[in-house]
């Protein structure tokens, strides 16, 4: 989300309120009693991954550090067979720190028991959830309800959604005190995955709007040939009434395939960055605002690739853009260059290249990336991967001189995907880092499961 709504663990804990947990726990008991009803017309359809990641650091100065992370996921859903008229979804994930005195973060994507008609004209659904049409600002706790067109015209089916309720605190099962938050939005769906979308999102912070955004989205394909895809956010105020209407986001992504061997992407973003919440806080206590809070480049970024496959299984490409990533600083150029090859000379190994130069006037950063794979049948997948980084400051001294530093790091590791049927699949990856001031051995295994 480029333009923040100050959603911050520091920001959104000290103001989450204690008694609205009662909301979560009634979306779970509300899909729990669904479950049946819905499992009767159809399965459960689920996933659950538990990802470890442990770390060990060796500075040149003779120090080491430990750093362990478990990661765990559960999503599932039902009731999506045609004829029936309950559904429901369940996403969440928990990450613990057992090394480090680090708190552990619990995610609620989407927790939410819906209605619907046998036809699906219309649905309701309660709860926690996520309307993907509205981008970053879709997350809500409350009701959805959204009416569908009955039969589509030459032009596309229309679709009109509403929706209204809380915010849920970052890393936290709670919802934001005095934060509410309601909107709506238009969609037009075509053939082939056309849509576009227009929504409105008001954030209210204590009788005041902290933010009042029109969201756009565009995706046009035409043939096999032309994709498009657009989306924007544009801000009508400013939080509690300060500032300007602005553009806070826009991004581009055209592809055109020009033929069977040539084709072109071009991309581009820009957002700015401001904690609305922040800000709308400060205005509350009656804290003076500093303009600079009010304007802050995030990121633009435009470039430009093009592609060439002179086989089915050989790839190439080369790509130029520009980026800049802060009001004041110069802009960047960085070229970039790749190569792949899938199935070399019939056999199960793949070979991918790509180079990168970053150039910042006086600094430069160049990467190089290889990897080597092969499928060992068709449940077994082992790459090898080295890559390459070197960075070039200068740095003035104060006294006219100035002083080159070339910080520089390796990498290397193996990776391994095994497929254990339909159900189990495993993921192990080793690395190995070799940085100009330390050294870190790294270890990431993954076990998922799908039901």
């Amino acid at each position: 989300m480029a333009r923040s709504s100050g959603q911050s663990s520091q920001s959104a804990s000290p103001r989450a309120a204690r008694g609205s947990q009662a909301w979560i726990w009634l979306a779970f008991i509300a899909v729990w009693c669904a479950m049946p009803a819905a499992a009767q017309t159809d399965a459960i359809d689920g996933r659950f991954a538990l990802f470890t990641s442990w770390a060990q650091r060796s500075y040149a100065a003779g120090a080491d550090t430990d750093y362990t992370e478990i990661i765990a996921n559960l999503s599932f859903s039902g009731g999506g067979q045609p004829g029936s008229i309950f559904e429901y979804v369940v996403d969440s994930r928990v990450a613990t720190y057992p090394s480090s005195s680090r708190d552990e973060r619990i995610s609620l994507y989407e927790a939410y028991i819906g209605f619907h008609s046998r036809d699906r004209q219309w649905n309701v659904r309660l709860g926690q959830m996520w309307l993907h049409e509205l981008g970053g600002l879709g997350s809500v706790g409350g009701i959805f309800a959204e009416y569908r067109q009955p039969r589509p015209t030459t032009i596309g089916r229309w679709r009109v959604g509403l929706f209204a309720g809380l915010e849920l605190a970052t890393y936290d099962l709670e919802y934001l005190e005095d934060i509410e938050k309601g909107g709506a939005y238009v969609a037009l769906d075509g053939d082939h995955g056309r849509q576009h979308i227009l929504g409105y999102v008001l954030v209210r912070n204590q009788g005041l709007t902290e933010r009042s955004v029109v969201v756009f989205s565009n995706f046009i394909p035409v043939g096999r040939s032309f994709r498009l895809y657009q989306a924007l956010e544009y801000d009508t105020e400013g939080p509690a009434g300060v500032g300007d209407p602005e553009l806070s986001y826009f991004m581009a992504n055209l592809n055109y395939r020009i033929s069977s061997v040539f084709g072109i992407q071009g991309t581009y973003h820009k957002g700015r960055s401001i904690n609305a919440r922040t800000i709308t806080e400060d205005i509350i206590a009656g804290r003076p605002v500093p303009p600079e809070a009010l304007q802050r480049l995030l990121f633009e970024s435009g470039r430009v690739r093009l592609m060439v496959r002179p086989s089915r299984n050989i790839s190439l490409w080369v790509g130029y853009g520009n980026d800049r990533n802060n009001d004041d600083d110069p802009t960047a150029k960085r070229f970039n260059a790749g190569f792949s090859a899938r199935r070399i000379l019939g056999s199960g190994a793949d070979l991918n290249l790509s180079m990168t130069r970053t150039d910042r006037g006086e600094d430069t950063y160049d990467s190089k990336w290889a990897s080597l794979g092969y499928s060992f049948g068709p449940r077994v997948y082992v790459s090898l991967e080295y890559r390459d980084t070197l960075s070039v400051f200068h740095l003035s001294r104060g006294d006219g001189e100035t002083i080159e530093i070339r910080p520089n790091s390796e990498m290397y590791s193996l990776n391994s995907n095994i497929n254990l049927g339909r159900r189990f699949s495993l993921q192990l990856q080793l690395e190995h880092l070799d940085h100009s001031d330390f050294e870190e051995k790294r270890l990431l295994t993954g076990l998922m499961v799908r039901f």
